[in-house]
């Protein structure tokens, strides 16, 4: 599987990671799937309302995501989410792992010392109980 992401899209997700560093961003992943392609159409914003160590957590309020499966659920769909590590290397912490559920993509950046770097998707097998990487195409 292929995660498909416009360019404004990943700046978004970039420039959101700077204005939330040092905490972790998060949001949404908004699309459609062709084949075995997820292409995103759509970034959007979400809070961060852990209680605490939001430095290496992140939660998204449940009611948020509740809304977003319901608004998109025919040919535009909730592909995913996006999250940064700041600090951190752009792959799933053990809390990460704990949280996440099939179907959707994990888009995590890095962001050391506040500047984003890497980006890269993940996809949780939930037979392992683990992440596989996903490719990523930006366009």
């Amino acid at each position: 599987m292929d995660l498909v992401l416009p360019r404004s899209i990943l700046e978004d997700i970039r420039a959101h990671a700077r204005e939330t560093y040092p905490e972790e961003c998060c949001g949404f992943l908004i699309g459609r799937e062709d084949g075995t392609r997820r292409v995103v159409t759509q970034g959007r914003r979400a809070r961060n309302v852990h209680p605490e160590m939001r430095e290496v957590r992140y939660t998204i309020d449940p009611r948020d995501v509740l809304h977003v499966d319901r608004e998109f659920r025919a040919d535009i769909r909730h592909l995913g989410f996006y999250h940064s590590h700041p600090d951190h290397p752009a792959q799933p912490s053990a809390f990460d792992l704990e949280r996440a559920w099939p179907y959707y993509v994990y888009a995590i950046l890095a962001i050391p010392r506040g500047e984003p770097s890497e980006l890269t998707g993940w996809l949780l097998d939930a037979e392992q109980r683990a992440f596989k990487e996903v490719a990523l195409t930006i366009v």
